[in-house]
């Protein structure tokens, strides 16, 4: 009897066996990567849920927690202008009123920025030195695009800077000197929206 194997079948079977490893090598590829990227992610966010006693979420790589009177939140979100990540640093104080964005562009010849102001411009008398001033602690508007808000429905001042990658993520010290500055614009947001129901009564 002939117990010889067609070496067409033959090189079938090793294609398969060889297409196989490769899938599960992948497999597990997959998984380690992930947890490594899952446990870079956490180790980044450590320090910052510290900051606010809170805690982490890291499938929404997001860090929820307060100080004092304020609720925080700060997470990964993808940029609302186009392509990117960017990283969002909110306070919650519902104040009422009216929303305001404020955002800072850097010139294009590298000297200097330029602000853009959505909202009554008598609250931006207000809030312009406190953002200059609270910015400089963690960032340079000269070479660095932000943009700070006031989302009226949500009741959040929320900070904005991009990512330049995945892991850019602020430290702790950085993220401190951001919450330095987001509770005092929160404190003349509140002081302003309340002056204006006042004065509509």
């Amino acid at each position: 009897m002939d117990f010889s194997v067609n070496p067409y079948i033959l090189t079938g079977l090793v294609m398969c066996l060889v297409l196989l490893i490769a899938l599960i090598g992948t497999a597990y590829l997959a998984v380690f990567f992930n947890r490594r990227a899952k446990a870079d992610l956490e180790a980044a966010l450590a320090p910052l849920a510290a900051r606010v006693s809170g805690e982490i979420n890291l499938d929404e790589a997001e860090v929820t927690g307060s100080l004092g009177e304020f609720r925080v939140f700060a997470r990964m979100a993808n940029a609302s202008e186009g392509p990117g990540r960017v990283f969002q640093t909110d306070v919650l104080d519902a104040a009422g009123g009216v929303g305001w964005q404020y955002t800072s562009n850097p010139a294009r010849d590298g000297t200097g920025h330029s602000v853009e102001f959505s909202g009554p411009e008598a609250l931006r008398a207000e809030l312009e030195p406190v953002i200059e001033q609270g910015v400089t602690a963690f960032l340079d508007p000269d070479s660095e695009r932000f943009r700070v808000e006031y989302l009226v429905d949500k009741g959040f001042v929320r900070l904005v800077r991009a990512m330049r990658t995945r892991r850019d993520i602020p430290t702790e010290d950085v993220f401190a000197r951001q919450l330095d500055m987001l509770t005092a614009v929160a404190d003349r947001n509140r002081s302003y929206m309340q002056s204006l129901a006042e004065d509509a009564r």
